[in-house]
């Protein structure tokens, strides 16, 4: 054997020696902490052995509503199921604490186009308030009979009627299993932040009083989950009014596609700086909230603040006459079959 052969052999089992050190590196920077548990795959021993007082339950949410022709609609739920991620990965570095992770409910209550009064639009699919209520009372329920303590839904959607569903069903729960759930997205110093950072004059006139799939929500699915995103959005006309009044008459316009404000100006850049900004502050108020750090009967709700605003409560009121249509259409074939 030549020396020159000797070398090459040496290179090549130093190089394969070092790249099998850095996957395993990257293999344990990756790794999920062994304390986070997706409920789904555990048995009811498993489930039983835990510590409920140590124990976080985690409850991300997700709507079906169109975010127009460039974004997907479970655009709230990839969001909603990345901060979820991040959170527990926070809880799970404290001692002898565990997350339990539950399935991500894939329902919501009233879509975007009910600011146009268009009821039904593809991509949207809700359920009734009450039905929104009942199904996580229910949840609520099944975890406070299992001595479950600590609860967070994750559930970010701009309805208000959404979120008063969610708020109601945390208060069932702590007041009946003496617990403490939380609504997260609920509260109004997290809500109000959402997508959001700082924005240049012109991109700030140019997206205008923006509450769906405008620029800051097409640029966190740019970052989050770019390949869902259809590049057509380069193009997009805005549909950029500056007041809740005239975003209703720009969804009530044949024209509208389903978003307000600006997509085109959207940047991948963006939508991090926004994360990075929500998911911090968003999860180091979950850790205060468990460290009891936060009165949470001193804290805004989005629900009840969004009262103040008769345009609000005007639409809210609307969307509800339209769910009572739909339930009496529901009961009224229910009848028909006996089965009522």
């Amino acid at each position: 054997m030549n020396k020159s052969y000797f070398v090459l052999i040496i290179f090549i089992l130093t190089f394969y020696s070092c790249k099998s050190d850095t996957q395993k590196d990257l293999q344990t920077k990756n790794a999920v902490p062994t304390n986070i548990f997706q409920l789904k795959e555990l048995n009811t021993t498993q489930i039983q052995s835990f510590d409920k007082s140590k124990t976080v339950v985690l409850i991300p949410g997700g709507i079906l509503e169109e975010h127009g022709p460039f974004l997907p609609s479970f655009t709230d739920g990839y969001w909603n199921e990345k901060l979820t991620d991040t959170i527990a990965k926070a809880i799970a570095k404290r001692k002898d604490w565990n997350v339990l992770i539950f399935p991500t409910i894939p329902l919501g209550n009233s879509g975007a186009n009910d600011v146009g009064m268009k009821y039904s639009f593809p991509g949207t699919y809700t359920v009734r308030f009450e039905t929104l209520r009942a199904l996580f009372m229910d949840i609520a329920t099944e975890l406070g009979e299992q001595k479950f303590k600590n609860l967070f839904i994750i559930h970010g959607h701009g309805a208000p009627n959404h979120q008063r569903a969610l708020d109601q069903t945390a208060d069932y729960f702590n007041d009946t299993y003496h617990g403490k759930m939380v609504n997260l997205m609920g509260l109004n110093p997290i809500i109000l932040n959402w997508f959001d950072a700082p924005k240049t004059l012109q991109q700030q006139k140019e997206d205008g009083f923006t509450i769906h799939a405008g620029m800051a929500e097409t640029s966190s699915m740019l970052y989050l989950v770019p390949h869902l995103v259809d590049s057509n959005y380069k193009q997009a006309t805005p549909f950029t009014g500056n007041t809740m009044e005239e975003l209703i008459e720009i969804g009530k316009s044949p024209q509208w596609k389903g978003y307000f404000g600006s997509q085109r100006i959207a940047t991948s850049q963006y939508g991090q700086d926004a994360w990075s900004r929500n998911s911090k502050m968003i999860t180091q108020y979950v850790l205060d909230i468990l460290d009891n750090k936060i009165n949470l009967d001193t804290v805004v709700r989005f629900g009840n603040y969004s009262k103040q605003s008769k345009i609000d409560v005007m639409l809210d009121s609307l969307s509800l006459k339209e769910e009572q249509k739909r339930k009496e259409k529901q009961l009224s074939w229910l009848k028909k079959r006996g089965l009522k």
